[in-house]
């Protein structure tokens, strides 16, 4: 039998007996004895089981798609509550790895859940780690409230902050590696801290913060490990009045704490001075400057496959640049000109013609997209039924209200996309039309009719540096614009002879 493991630790149980390397020991003297082949190991590290959520919990969620593809014959887990301390979760993805056949292993318990009786001991195990975890929640929710009546600080410390003796917050003096250019540094935190409110106080933007923090070797603190700040990052320290000696009261209020301020109240004001200022002056620039884009809400970058997103140039320009690198990430997705790129696509859609014998050629393109899936009327009875499954989930309270909207939208989207080969071939003689024409539109368009034009022919559109590297076309365009590819390709390969800068298949 293929084996796999899955391990998770929250942050506060990094300890024997729950850490991931005794979780791995164990699972390993089970495989041996057994005889088992251990196939994957899916680790999840400071995240908690007791949410509903799954998509908290991405290593778990990418472990059940793998078991339901089956991938992995068995699944084992130390402990009953690293698979889950939320007994709705435990019996509903329990449920799906029995209907995908893949049998379930808890070493500690040392039960086969896929019996009869294996099935009732389930159910009570999942209760009682539901109740172990509820009743851990109310003890700490009781602890923290009696920490915050006498002012001592609740959870993970800030950027900048960590425990002094008495466990009351000090600034974080410790020397700590940083690797800049190479070499090898020491920074300190509190230091770090300091310099972000110095330079924010100066006018500085948040995005200008973190890239000062990043290149001086700064990392972010807290339960997400150490990452480069982004704006994001730098928004939430700057505002947070805990470097003030406060503490939040848990009714959106700041009450005083035991710790000392880590940063002088006048300085304090200037920077939320200067914040306030910036923002209304970028608000104010943004409102005479608010244009709609040619590709605003399609185009991705090909480096770090985040947004694009529009902005201006000192000279009011609209430009292209890499949201992620915004934030101060590293992307190496570099801001250019909207121009160059809407003059690629002119020359694509230049190109882009519709042949005499069209009707054949795409009806035959239709036909061979339609061969991978089943025939219509069999798709539409199974989402159909799909439908009215969960619609008794949901009266029978098997399934909450969210999770039923959330399903049935989805299910009514495969639903409307069902249209058959014939009713698509009854539309190919307007569509052609409207493509043959597209190109003098687009030459002759606003910014914002170039973007209507843009979201009806395109769903994606990929920029690598000053490159459109691929397009993803709408589904009932599809097969034009795959009869025009090949030419495109060769026209573009002549136009530009730089081996780096030719352009790519569609992802």
């Amino acid at each position: 039998m293929r084996a796999a493991l899955y391990a998770r630790v929250s942050t506060e149980e990094q300890v024997e007996g729950y850490s991931i390397d005794a979780q791995r020991r164990a699972f390993q003297t089970l495989v041996e004895g057994r005889g088992w082949i251990a196939c994957k190991e899916y680790v999840e590290e400071g995240r908690s089981a007791r949410t509903e959520d799954i998509g908290k919990r991405p290593v778990f969620k990418q472990m059940v798609a793998d078991a339901l593809a089956k991938q992995f014959d068995v699944l084992v887990v130390h402990k009953l509550d690293r698979f889950s301390r939320n007994l709705r979760t435990t019996l509903e993805y329990f449920d799906k790895l029995l209907k995908a056949g893949v049998s379930f292993m808890s070493i500690n318990e040392q039960m086969d859940f896929t019996t009869p009786s294996g099935k009732v001991h389930l159910a009570l195990l999942g209760a009682f780690a539901q109740y172990y975890s509820d009743n851990l929640s109310q003890e700490t929710k009781k602890g923290w409230a009696e920490r915050k009546a006498q002012g001592l600080y609740c959870g993970l410390l800030p950027f900048g902050a960590m425990k002094g003796e008495d466990g009351i917050p000090v600034p974080d003096t410790q020397d700590r590696k940083a690797n800049i250019d190479g070499q090898e540094v020491s920074v300190r935190n509190y230091e770090g801290l300091k310099t972000a409110f110095e330079l924010a106080a100066q006018g500085k933007s948040d995005r200008e913060v973190a890239v000062a923090l990043n290149t001086a070797g700064y990392r972010t603190a807290g339960n997400q490990g150490n990452r480069p700040f982004s704006k994001d990052t730098v928004r939430g320290m700057l505002t947070n009045k805990f470097y003030l000696g406060y503490l939040p009261d848990g009714d959106g209020g700041w009450g005083k704490g035991k710790h000392e301020s880590f940063i002088d109240e006048q300085l304090w004001n200037q920077v939320q001075e200067m914040r306030q200022r910036n923002a209304t002056s970028t608000r104010s620039r943004c409102r005479s400057e608010r244009k709609v884009g040619s590709l605003t809400g399609i185009t991705h970058c090909w480096y770090c496959k985040g947004r694009i997103h529009v902005s201006s140039s000192k000279k009011g320009k609209p430009r292209l640049g890499c949201y992620n690198r915004a934030k101060g990430w590293d992307c190496p997705q570099k801001s250019a000109s909207i121009d160059i790129y809407e003059e690629q696509i002119k020359e694509y859609l230049k190109i882009f013609h519709i042949p005499e014998d069209y009707q054949d050629k795409i009806l035959e393109a239709h036909q061979k997209l339609q061969a991978t899936y089943d025939s219509t009327d069999k798709d539409q009875a199974r989402w159909e039924a799909q439908l009215e499954r969960i619609k008794n989930l949901y009266r029978w309270g098997d399934i909450s209200e969210e999770d039923y909207r959330r399903e049935r939208e989805a299910i009514q989207r495969e639903l409307k996309a069902l249209a058959p080969i014939e009713s698509q071939a009854r539309n190919l003689d307007r569509l052609a039309e409207f493509l043959a024409s597209v190109a003098g539109a687009w030459e002759v368009a606003t910014g914002e009719q170039r973007n209507k034009l843009a979201h009806t022919l395109f769903r994606e559109v990929w920029l690598k540096d000053k490159q459109v590297v691929a397009v993803k076309p709408q589904p009932e365009l599809e097969p034009f614009f795959r009869l025009n590819y090949k030419e495109f390709v060769n026209r573009s390969l002549k136009m530009r002879p730089r081996g780096d800068s030719n352009p790519r298949s569609p992802p």
